[in-house]
């Protein structure tokens, strides 16, 4: 973070889980971030990746304070009690792969959608969103977990596209994508 200037502000997606958390704790106790923002479905505003609408407020109300300079998605969705990884492909359902790519890849996209406007246009700023190595195509030896890896490969080329479209305007920004 010491290529970020002085006093730069910083949002983290998903702030109330294990990674999230992690990346809020780390950036407050950066000197050099003036202000960091935590989302979740929790915080206020709240932020639900399955609610555009709640996007949309919550990138308003980042708006208010002005330009963010760091941006991290810690979103992401393996499994709940409801659903587990398909070890086989007799397991893969259609609700379940419909709600791995919700949240997975189409809000992650949205998160891009409503919250590029917010980087500056003449100096460096990172949209980072947390995939996975299971989300390659060519790195998949052992298949299974249809619904996570596939949705993670889509979260991918939204991301490759996104970044292509934002250095339109942005030259100075840098999407990418971490594996945790």
């Amino acid at each position: 973070m010491k290529n970020f200037p002085s006093g730069y502000r910083a949002v983290v997606a998903g702030a109330s889980g294990g990674i999230g958390s992690a990346f809020e704790r780390a950036l407050a106790s950066d000197p050099n971030c003036s202000e960091v923002i935590g989302l979740s479905r929790t915080s206020s505003p709240g932020l639900d990746l399955l609610d555009e609408a709640s996007i949309a407020r919550a990138a308003e109300s980042v708006a208010d304070g002005g330009e963010i300079e760091l941006f991290i998605d810690a979103t992401g969705f393996l499994h709940d009690a409801a659903t587990r990884p398909e070890k086989s492909i007799l397991a893969v359902e259609p609700d379940a792969m419909a709600k791995a790519f919700a949240v997975n890849a189409t809000g992650p996209l949205l998160l891009m959608k409503h919250f590029h406007p917010l980087l500056p246009r003449d100096r460096r700023s990172v949209m980072a969103t947390l995939s996975a190595r299971v989300g390659s195509i060519g790195g998949n030896e052992l298949g299974g977990w249809y619904g996570y890896r596939a949705s993670k490969a889509a979260l991918n080329m939204a991301l490759r596209c996104a970044s292509i479209e934002i250095a339109r305007k942005r030259s100075e920004s840098i999407c990418l994508a971490l594996h945790p």
